[in-house]
């Protein structure tokens, strides 16, 4: 595919992103129109965290871990900054604000601008801290952690096996975690050891579950449908390029078999 094709199908799929995305948000307005997200088990204990951070006046830790922006993994950054706006404004009606961290200098400004919007009393922004990359990070996040006294630690973020070092502390100071990283060796690590885990995609629609606006709701069903159209596509593709080297009537069994499949797939969808 030369570059001005690639450019041409880039443009039509923000373009069709767009409508799709208003669209949503259109019929999420009309009475009856909200439907039920996606369930993600992690993101639904999220409000609850919150209620005992108030209740308790105890902060959440929320940590950004090496992501940065400015490289090939800013849309994962910028994702969970949007995360960690939208928890941040759950939390805004208690008395102590969430305590954001980081190892990377560049994330800094990003942190402390996520907090000033969502945090509305106090320098909010002297809640962001930040430690040198990996295991200096994770040791000095798993010794504050007595002294902090965090109601949960969500950590959605650029973490390796480090990651271990700080799920290991939150588990022996009874505290609740969430993790996802954008790094396959801390994903491993996250999936063995936080007590909730996010894969994959499920970072993007994060803050849309989270959000209490109907437009954050609407965006994450439009990714959702992007991914079942993928999924999609890319079996139909894959049985054409199967069909070739089969007879006439075993293709015709597999093109009813593949249907059949997708049709159980999209009911199992809808009973989750």
């Amino acid at each position: 595919m030369d570059e001005t094709t690639l450019q041409v199908y880039s443009v039509l799929f923000v373009m069709a992103t767009v409508v799709l995305v208003y669209t949503a948000r259109f019929f999420q307005k009309r009475p009856g129109g909200r439907r039920a997200q996606r369930r993600l088990d992690g993101l639904e204990r999220i409000a609850g965290w919150t209620t005992q951070s108030i209740e308790s006046n105890r902060p959440l830790h929320l940590a950004i871990g090496g992501s940065a922006i400015g490289a090939d993994k800013t849309p994962a950054a910028l994702a969970e900054a949007e995360l960690f706006h939208q928890i941040i404004k759950r939390a805004d009606a208690g008395d102590i604000a969430p305590i954001l961290s980081t190892s990377t200098p560049v994330m800094i400004p990003l942190g402390q601008g996520t907090l000033r919007r969502a945090w509305h009393k106090g320098d909010g922004a002297s809640r962001v801290i930040w430690y040198p990359q990996n295991l200096s990070y994770a040791s000095a996040i798993a010794a504050s952690m007595a002294g902090d006294k965090p109601a949960a630690h969500i950590m959605a973020g650029g973490f390796g096996v480090e990651l271990a070092l700080m799920l290991d502390g939150a588990d022996r100071q009874g505290q609740p975690s969430l993790a996802v990283s954008d790094r396959l060796d801390g994903q491993a690590v996250a999936y063995a050891l936080a007590d909730h885990v996010l894969i994959g995609e499920e970072l993007f629609v994060a803050s849309g579950a989270v959000s209490e606006e109907g437009s954050g709701h609407s965006d994450a069903a439009v990714l959702d449908v992007w991914r079942g159209l993928i999924i999609l596509g890319a079996t139909l593709l894959l049985l054409l390029e199967f069909s070739k080297q089969l007879p006439l009537l075993t293709w015709q069994l597999a093109a009813a078999g593949a249907a059949v499949l997708i049709v159980l797939g999209a009911v199992m969808y809808r009973r989750r």
